[in-house]
């Protein structure tokens, strides 16, 4: 009796929408920016921002016009391949934004950040209330990805010295896309 219900209630769904039923597709990316001693090193303010282009319709197979909304499921960051050679500890202010049309957004600061191999670090998981991202951040940075336009990841560090070796920031995300299945009807 139970799955006669739940077939009901898909099948009313389905024939209440204009469009078709409605499912949601998962998607995982990641984006690594390298930070060059050299260059870092060479600011007098150890200052370093790289940058990647993100387009979020390059993750789901479904047509672009068929995806109605994303919804971020998980953010994280990571800090790899660093080799301290001085043991000199170095600070960085480490920001994590998106460039829209011009419009440049933060997502995400951590200050005081060691510069070392952390592993993954948690900044936002759904449903979590110890992450990082606040609900407007999060809302925000969904709100850039509804566009399904190219945007700019951009990755700043404030060091507060010199930097043994280059290092890799990688910022991840899993994300869920409600997208329009046509029924055919």
């Amino acid at each position: 009796m139970k799955k006669c219900f739940s077939l009901l209630l898909l099948l009313i769904f389905a024939m209440a929408c204009e469009d078709g039923v409605v499912i949601t597709v998962p998607a995982s990316s990641s984006y690594s920016v390298t930070m060059p001693s050299s260059v870092i090193n060479a600011e007098p303010d150890n200052l370093f921002s790289g940058s990647r282009e993100v387009d979020i319709t390059q993750f789901f197979t479904e047509d672009s016009e068929q995806i109605e909304s994303i919804k971020l499921d998980k953010l994280t960051y990571e800090v790899s391949d660093y080799v301290n050679t001085s043991g000199n500890l170095v600070l960085m202010d480490l920001t994590i934004q998106t460039s829209l049309n011009g419009t440049t957004t933060d997502i995400l600061t951590i200050f005081g950040l060691v510069v070392e191999n952390s592993g993954e670090v948690i900044a936002f998981e759904d449903g979590n209330p110890a992450s990082a991202l606040s609900a407007a951040q999060v809302a925000s940075l969904e709100s850039i990805m509804d566009n399904l336009q190219p945007f700019e990841l951009i990755i700043k560090a404030d060091f507060t010295d010199d930097v043994d070796g280059d290092f890799t920031v990688k910022v991840a995300w899993d994300i869920t896309a409600s997208v329009s299945q046509d029924t055919g009807g």
